[in-house]
């Protein structure tokens, strides 16, 4: 089933402009050919005639403000310790994200275009591993990008590593099936959350795409106390997926 993005929303803010935010937005709208509305912190803030915008009072409005738009996905600037730019800190974002149960894309604003030729996807020993699938290939074709995947697990057994190198092999055949180029590999042991970041620090990836909160029917690594890890570690954008918007479908791939 193909990925459709036709309303998102980036949160803005007139004194902190973060421009990888925009010009990802940009992208994404172009591709997706959505309606974008700026949530706009901190008064009148110039919008490019493509955007509608909406005041929001703080960021404490933001996920109200979301839901009031019937949005998809919210784009959300992250204030860092190395630059003013963002809306955002990585722990109100975090909570942003639990509060919305939709999808988020966290950009860190810390003085850096990013370049989307490799996005990672990480895949550990879980079945729902696999339902973030489909959201990478879409964002793969929307930044003509390359998807890294990686296989994480913080269990050494041969029976982990066997299962998650088959669960790659599924997900490789899935993507190429739909286009989109993808390579592999493989890391066993340590914290999983680390051995992304360091895996996507080492190829120069622009985006890491996870799941987001725990949920009883989910043993993912890359949920709940992970994905806020994460999202307050990552140098680079984040795409946030709720189990809710999961796929279920194309898990089986």
């Amino acid at each position: 089933m193909a990925i459709a993005i036709p309303n998102f929303c980036i949160a803005l803010n007139n004194a902190k402009e973060c421009k990888p935010a925009m010009d990802l937005a940009t992208s994404l709208q172009l591709y997706f050919r959505s309606k974008v509305t700026a949530l706009t912190l901190g008064g009148q803030v110039s919008l490019p005639p493509t955007m509608s915008g909406l005041a929001v009072e703080s960021h404490k409005n933001l996920s109200k403000s979301f839901a009031n738009t019937e949005s998809d996905l919210m784009i959300l600037p992250i204030a860092t310790d190395h630059a003013a730019a963002g809306v955002v800190s990585a722990a109100d974002a975090n909570k942003i994200i639990d509060q919305l149960g939709r999808m988020v894309l966290t950009v860190p604003c810390n003085g850096t275009q990013f370049n989307y030729s490799k996005i990672v996807v990480p895949i550990d020993s879980s079945f729902e591993t696999r339902q973030k699938v489909p959201y990478a290939i879409a964002m793969a074709k929307a930044l003509g990008s390359v998807l890294v995947i990686l296989g994480v697990s913080n269990d050494k057994s041969a029976d982990s590593e066997v299962l998650i190198n088959n669960y790659i092999r599924q997900v490789s055949s899935n993507i190429q099936e739909n286009g989109v180029r993808c390579v592999s590999e493989l890391r066993i042991g340590g914290n999983p959350t680390q051995q992304v970041l360091n895996f996507a620090k080492e190829i120069e990836a622009g985006m890491v795409v996870i799941m987001t909160e725990q949920e009883a029917n989910l043993v993912s690594f890359f949920s709940g106390k992970y994905s806020q890890q994460m999202v307050k570690g990552s140098p680079i954008p984040v795409l946030s997926i709720h189990p809710k918007d999961l796929i279920v479908s194309d898990a089986r791939l």
